[in-house]
């Protein structure tokens, strides 16, 4: 029944030293890993695909309220704005005519847009090029906004121009 030394050693098991130490370890790894996978930019994107699906919303309300044609130009890879019939830029609730995409967000390709633009008519029908009565969207537009390795869409239906980013 009696245990000697060498055993009772074995049974007893970490120091709180040890054991401080080692949570300390994994600590730091979790916090390492979780640093390296995280990326502000991703933020960024969400929040930058949010404000243009909202002003593409603002440019087919415009169109609907005042009953003539407004459309958002993209005007760089990185620029847009909203513009009215003559293509005059028009001021957006951040006080300038053009927006700029956030540092390292960019345009992609644009999908069943040719002219860059979407325009819409009194009654909210999305175009896709300025003249009148012109090409009603046929399928839907499709705008993704790139940011490193990850991308976001904004799509514009056809026939009604709701926007949405899924």
């Amino acid at each position: 029944m009696g245990m000697d030394i060498k055993q009772s050693s074995l049974i007893c098991g970490f120091t709180l030293l040890e054991l401080l130490l080692v949570v300390s370890i994994i600590g730091l790894l979790s916090m390492a890993a979780l640093f390296s996978s995280w990326q502000g930019t991703n933020i960024n994107l969400a929040g930058q695909a949010e404000q243009l699906a909202n002003d593409i919303r603002y440019a087919q309300s415009l169109a609907m309220t005042k009953g003539q044609r407004y459309r958002w130009v993209e005007t760089s890879s990185t620029t847009y704005q909203i513009q009215n019939n003559s293509g005059t830029a028009i001021i957006l609730a951040q006080g300038n005519t053009t927006v700029t995409l956030s540092s390292g967000i960019t345009f992609g390709t644009l999908t069943n847009l040719p002219n860059s633009l979407i325009n819409f008519d009194g009654t909210g029908t999305p175009y896709s090029n300025t003249t009148a009565p012109g090409a009603a969207l046929s399928a839907n537009a499709i705008i993704p906004m790139i940011a490193g390795n990850r991308t976001l869409t904004i799509v514009v239906a056809a026939g009604t121009g709701g926007v949405s980013v899924p």
